[in-house]
């Protein structure tokens, strides 16, 4: 009888509890059935970008060594200079260099090389003549110069007619790396490889990864397209061209399950109703009894518990747990709004975001943002010589001066009354999007002001200094990415304009820009000068320099020339005696490539490789001053520039001259210089020809005679197979260059 209302309650109330115990189990497998669906669907996205720079990756680092091996490998420029076609020991070095490759690289299936001279086609499994090997009409398309020479797309490659066709991509490079005119190197990686390659990174079960060519075409076969499928996401490669699906194996299934989360919302609001109903009616049929037991204990006044305290104790325990917990939320929240920022910044850069100004304006509230103004702009500091700062400071430094340069940033803003957001986008670039109202014109000099400043202080308290690349103001949200992308592009001239200062758009579009390979011929000049051991290199050296810089060149367009000018150094020495060789393999060639790859500025290129190749230059000088015929060749040569008009120039009138034996001649005159004497002579004619070409207006026929022909029709025939034009077309380009 005691426990009749003790009963009565518990069972009354029992039902709604059991509502409400169902109802909160129910929300929370929602709750987390939805949470599990969007992260399974971003971890797709995420697998479907890292197959892509996994496979990215790959191919590039196959592209890097193809162009390093191309430009330095010997074996295979013996192949393609080859003078006696079938020379097996040059064959058999060049597919075991192919091999080499093979073993280095294991995703690549085959290379082959082919030499347009005589249409001979090298691979590291058999040889053959173009029309006879099985891949020719490949080869035909790539030769085209309007094919591009990236990677194409899946087609089938067939070796030998046993072993059938396989599916692979193809990379084509030219020989030499620059022109491309001796010939061409192909590799082939087969798919099956890249499928490999991405096949640890998902279930196949459950997810699956397909890929496609720029065309459309699938790489890897049995690839999931049935209807359980369904594709989440969608990349395409920046260097390839090709497009990354991926989705889920029973995709659809996925969605109609979780279309059903609506439904059993609402079951579960329908139930809560039913339980505040139910709550109601219990209540009030209890409060009868419960308000004649108040009326009645109304009279009495109850001693207190002594167990109250304890009581309350107990409260004031359970409150303080919950206060620390709702803490260590709170911590927890502050922790994952800085990685959500971090998260946004990248998308906006990266241009994988689609938030109008609206929805800007509601995440901005929630991660506690800068407010977003009709127009804005993104600028990237870099810290300069990053190697230097890496050496100078330790970890925990470097920390410890970036964490200094942000927080300057962000304290010296809003003197200016300037809004900014910045994170660290890689070890030595701090990015800053700046909102800016278009309708405040003074706002583009107010941001430059307070980056000079940024500059200024870094310069003279970091002891570092920092360059400044400024991106182009936009409008859109969605443009942020073409704003960074410029701000990025800006940096890539601090080689030229310099270090320690502020770089925009308008610094580069004012300056005149120079096609590269016009530096080409300026190299090859210098070099040969250099070779014959011709004071005259260092001015056209320094002149090569000052062109550079007038032609606001970048740093990879630079790098580019200079290893252009190593390896054309390398190939000059190549033909020379072996102390040559020596001088140049073991001083210069190091020394060189070191210089080039750490230089930061190209005023320290120019000294530093200056004084390698003054170095160089007088070791090569001494070397040839200890030879015996070292003198006699400098006569020789002397000669020849001074008489080059004589028409009876030739081996015979120079033995007869200095009273050697012709074919002597012809043997000190190449061990000497590395040059032929008919090279050598047509060299300085066609010189002479090319200067008379350009200043004067004299016809072809006198300007033939001038430079020792007696043939206007030989002297052509000698200009164009050298320079690659006739002397009319060149006086021609001459003129427009001139005029333009």
């Amino acid at each position: 009888m005691k426990k009749t209302l003790f009963n009565r309650l518990l069972l009354s109330y029992m039902p709604i509890f059991i509502i409400v115990v169902t109802f909160t189990f129910f929300v929370f497998f929602q709750v987390l059935s939805e949470q599990s669906r969007k992260e399974a669907l971003n971890a797709n996205k995420m697998l479907s970008l890292q197959a892509m720079r996994l496979i990215d990756t790959s191919l590039k680092a196959i592209d890097n060594m193809v162009m390093i091996e191309t430009i330095n490998n010997k074996e295979l420029s013996d192949f393609f200079n080859n003078e006696a076609k079938n020379n097996m020991y040059v064959n058999i070095s060049a597919v075991k260099k192919m091999l080499d490759m093979i073993s280095s690289y294991p995703m690549i299936d085959s290379i082959y090389l082919v030499r347009f001279e005589d249409n001979y086609v090298l691979s590291n499994a058999t040889s053959d003549q173009l029309s006879n090997y099985r891949d020719e009409p490949f080869i035909i398309k790539a030769m085209d110069p309007l094919v591009s020479k990236q990677w194409s797309g899946v087609r089938n490659f067939e070796q030998f007619t046993v072993k059938g066709a396989k599916p692979v991509v193809s990379l084509v490079r030219g020989a030499p790396f620059i022109t491309g005119e001796k010939g061409l190197i192909v590799i082939n990686v087969a798919t099956d490889s890249l499928q490999n390659s991405i096949a640890d990174l998902y279930d196949s079960k459950t997810s699956f990864i397909g890929i496609r060519d720029a065309v459309g075409h699938a790489l890897f076969s049995g690839s999931s397209t049935n209807e359980q499928t369904k594709i989440f996401s969608n990349y395409v490669s920046s260097y390839t061209g090709w497009s990354y699906q991926s989705g889920l194996v029973k995709g659809k299934v996925f969605h109609v399950i979780s279309s059903l989360y609506n439904v059993w919302f609402i079951i579960g609001i329908a139930m809560i109703v039913v339980g505040l109903a139910w709550m109601l009616y219990v209540t009030r049929r209890n409060t009868r009894p419960l308000e004649q037991i108040v009326a009645r204990i109304r009279d009495y006044r109850l001693p207190l518990s002594k167990e109250a305290g304890d009581e309350f104790s107990f409260i004031e325990s359970a409150l303080s747990n919950i206060i620390e917990q709702s803490n260590q939320y709170q911590q927890k929240h502050e922790e994952d709004r800085h990685l959500r920022m971090r998260y946004l910044f990248h998308q906006l850069i990266e241009g994988d975001t689609g938030l109008t100004h609206d929805e800007w304006k509601k995440e901005a509230s929630i991660l506690q943002l800068p407010y977003a103004f009709n127009s804005q702009a993104v600028l990237v500091i870099e810290i300069d010589k990053y190697g230097d700062f890496c050496c100078q400071y330790t970890r925990r430094d470097q920390n410890l001066l970036k964490f200094a340069l942000r927080s300057v940033i962000q304290e010296m803003a809003p003197k200016y009354e300037i809004v900014l957001w910045a994170e660290w986008t890689s070890a030595f670039q701090l990015s800053v999007m700046v909102f800016v109202d278009s309708e405040d014109e003074g706002k583009s000099s107010v941001i430059l002001e307070l980056f000079e400043n940024v500059r200024l202080w870094s310069q003279d308290n970091l002891k570092f200094t920092v360059t400044v690349g400024i991106g182009e103001q936009v409008t859109e949200l969605s443009s942020v990415a073409h704003s960074y992308k410029e701000s990025l592009r800006a940096l890539k001239y601090k080689i030229v304009l310099g270090e320690n200062r502020l770089i925009t758009s308008e610094h580069i579009t004012n300056q005149g820009q120079v096609e590269v390979f016009s530096h080409l011929n300026a190299i090859r000049s210098i070099i040969q000068s250099f070779r014959l051991l011709e004071d005259e290199w260092r001015t056209k050296y320094d002149e090569l320099f000052n062109e550079m810089k007038l032609g606001l060149l970048t740093k990879d367009e630079i790098t580019n020339l200079m290893n252009y000018l190593i390896y054309y150094l390398g190939r000059e020495m190549a033909g020379m005696t072996k102390e040559f060789q020596e001088i140049w393999t073991t001083d210069g060639l190091p020394k060189l490539s070191k210089v080039i790859d750490e230089s930061h500025s190209l005023e320290q290129m120019r000294e530093e490789s200056s004084t390698l190749l003054n170095s160089l230059f007088t070791g090569l000088q001494e070397a040839q001053d200890r030879r015996l015929h070292g003198a006699t060749i400098r006569d020789m040569r002397k000669f020849i520039e001074e008489e080059y008009a004589n028409p009876n120039m030739s081996l015979d009138y120079l033995s007869s001259t200095f009273n050697i034996n012709g074919k002597y001649v012809s043997k000190l005159f190449k061990e000497e210089t590395g040059q032929k004497f008919v090279d050598f002579l047509i060299d300085i004619r066609l010189q002479v020809a090319q200067r008379l070409l350009k200043e004067t207006q004299a016809t072809i026929q006198e300007i033939a005679e001038k430079v020792g022909y007696t043939s206007a029709i030989s002297f052509s025939r000698v200009f164009k197979k050298v320079v690659g034009s006739s002397p009319s077309e060149f006086r021609e380009e001459a003129a427009r260059k001139q005029q333009g």
